[in-house]
């Protein structure tokens, strides 16, 4: 009986302190090239996006959550792409990934104009799609895959810590 609860608390003594480490590997991750900052539980890997030196990628896995974050650094018009995701958002039609009308929603961020809408992919998982535009150089494309209807806290967390940085020389 001893050895049972002494294993028990010796369990329970492990995950207590892996949980504990996972919440102190969260931290502020600054990218003053793509002017922004944003918290995470791990270092992403930044990388080009098939090698278009336009588009960086920074992604983080949490388990079965993906937080992939796309930074388009070329001239556009905000308004417009916004406009036109929006249309295509509400107009859509693909079977295989169907558009939660429900979840169609425009943003207002500091700095920002944006939009949002949520995805179900099946099978009980969802995936989320974040566009945000700073100025006409920089848009900012979230990409969430989840298990459930309901967005994970992390992912909240993720979201709500991303600003912009280095705006004065704009």
């Amino acid at each position: 009986m001893k050895r049972l609860f002494a294993a028990a608390f010796i369990a329970i003594l492990v995950y207590v302190a892996s949980a504990q480490s996972s919440k102190q590997q969260w931290r502020e991750y600054i990218f003053p090239n793509d002017d922004f900052a944003i918290t995470l539980p791990a270092s992403p890997n930044p990388h080009n996006d098939n090698g278009d030196r336009h588009i960086n990628v920074y992604a983080v896995q949490m388990g079965k959550t993906v937080v992939s974050l796309r930074v388009i650094s070329r001239a556009m018009e905000c308004e417009d792409g916004l406009a036109e995701m929006w249309d295509k958002a509400q107009n859509s039609t693909d079977l295989r990934e169907p558009v939660i009308k429900s979840s169609l929603k425009q943003l207002s961020l500091p700095g920002m104009q944006g939009m949002e809408y949520e995805t179900d992919l099946g099978g009980g998982e969802r995936s989320l799609h974040r566009f945000e535009c700073a100025d006409s150089r920089k848009f900012y494309i979230f990409n969430v895959g989840y298990q459930g209807k309901q967005r994970p806290p992390e992912v909240t967390r993720i979201l709500n810590s991303f600003h912009l940085v280095n705006q004065a020389h704009k």
